[in-house]
C-alpha cells in the first residue's frame, strides 16, 4: 500500500481576454477497492461552480462555466490517494471455455464499444504479425501481454513527434510516439484478437524507471473473463499496479481527456501542464512555476463565429 500526494495544474493563457469558457474535466481519481481517495479538491480561477455527474463509463465528470472576461485560467486538482498492491492474477481458464466466452462477448452490447476496430488494423499485414505472435492455446492474458511487449519493442518513445490528434495509423507508420499513441495501438491490436480493450487516463509514479511521470499518463485495460478489467502499460511494458493511478476510462482518449472546453473569443491561446505525484507532501505544491514548462501545444488561432461554442475548442493535453 502506498499513499500518494497529487497536484495536477493546468494553465491556459490567452493573447486577449476571452469570455464564457465552458469546460468538461476528468480530474477525479477513482475511489474503489484498489484505489482509495482520502481527500480531493479542485480549484479554478474565478471560483465558478463545478457540477459533477457519473457518465456511461462510471467516470466522475466535472462541468463549469467561467463567464467573466479573462486572459488566464488555472485549474488545479489536489488529492491524497492510497493505492493497494494488486494480487497476482493466476489465470488458467480452459481455452475452449475462453474462446466461447470471447465469442459471446463480441455479441454483447455492453462490450461492443470496446471491440470497434479501425479499418487500417484489419489489413492482412497486421493480421499476419498477430498470427506470428500468438498461439492457439494462449489465454487472453498471455495474448494481451505479447501484444504489449510487441509495441514496447517495436515503437520508440519520443516526445514532440506526435500530437493529441495523431491517429493510431499515423503512429504505426512513424514508429514513434508517447504513451497516448502506444495505448491507442494496443487497444486496436487487442480488439483485433476479439479482446475488449479500453483507454485509461491517469498518472504513473516515477519509480523503477517508469516513463510518463510529470504529466498525465495513459494505458490499456483488457477484459478478462471471470475476473474483470486488467491493466497493461505498453509504454513501460508492464501490468499496472501500485504505481498507476486511474482518472477515467473510455473507448478512446476523447472519452476521458483531462480537460476539454470551448470559449468565445478570437484569440491565440497556450496551455501548460504540471503534474507532481509523490509519496511525501510537497509544501511547494501551490507554487507551480510555469516558466520552467514548455507549452503543451504551440499557440493556435481560434475563429469567432455565431456558433462559437462549436468552433472554438481549447487546446487539449497530450498524455505522456
Amino acid at each position: 500500500m502506498i499513499k500518494y500526494f497529487l497536484n495536477h495544474t493546468t494553465l491556459y493563457k490567452y493573447s486577449n481576454p476571452v469570455v464564457e469558457s465552458t469546460n468538461r474535466i476528468f480530474l477525479y481519481p477513482y475511489n474503489d477497492m484498489q484505489q482509495q481517495l482520502v481527500t480531493h479538491k479542485i480549484t479554478v480561477t474565478g471560483d465558478p461552480n463545478i457540477y459533477s455527474y457519473l457518465d456511461e463509463f462510471n467516470n466522475r465528470v466535472g462541468f463549469f462555466n467561467f463567464v467573466s472576461p479573462h486572459d488566464l485560467m488555472v485549474i488545479t486538482s489536489e488529492a491524497e490517494i492510497i493505492v493497494k498492491q494488486s494480487q497476482e492474477l493466476n489465470y488458467n481458464l480452459n481455452i475452449k471455455t475462453q474462446n466461447q466466452i470471447m465469442e459471446n462477448m463480441s455479441k454483447d452490447i455492453s462490450f461492443l464499444p470496446f471491440l470497434n476496430i479501425q479499418p487500417f488494423f484489419k489489413k492482412r499485414k497486421i493480421k499476419k504479425i498477430i498470427s506470428e505472435l500468438i498461439n492457439c492455446d494462449d489465454t487472453i492474458l498471455v495474448i494481451s501481454k505479447k501484444l504489449c511487449e510487441y509495441i514496447h519493442q517495436n515503437f520508440t518513445y519520443k516526445k514532440g513527434i506526435t500530437n493529441v490528434f495523431s491517429t493510431p495509423e499515423e503512429v504505426w507508420k512513424l514508429g514513434f510516439g508517447v504513451c497516448q499513441d502506444f495505448t491507442n495501438i494496443l487497444i486496436q491490436l487487442c480488439r483485433l484478437c476479439k479482446i475488449p480493450a479500453r483507454y485509461v487516463s491517469g498518472y504513473v509514479f516515477a519509480k523503477d524507471g517508469m516513463v510518463g511521470a510529470g504529466a498525465t499518463h495513459a494505458w490499456v485495460e483488457v477484459f478478462i473473463p471471470n475476473y474483470g478489467w486488467y491493466g497493461l502499460d505498453p509504454t513501460n511494458n508492464c501490468f499496472t499496479d501500485k504505481y498507476h493511478i486511474r482518472l477515467a476510462v473510455g473507448r478512446s482518449y476523447n472519452d476521458c481527456s483531462p480537460v476539454k472546453g470551448v470559449f468565445k473569443g478570437n484569440e491565440k491561446q497556450e496551455m501548460k501542464v504540471k503534474v507532481r505525484l509523490d509519496t511525501v507532501r510537497n509544501k511547494k505544491n501551490n507554487e507551480i512555476n510555469f516558466d520552467e514548462i514548455s507549452p503543451e501545444i504551440s499557440s493556435v488561432n481560434t475563429v469567432l463565429s455565431i456558433n462559437s461554442f462549436q468552433k472554438n475548442q481549447q487546446i487539449i493535453q497530450q498524455q505522456q
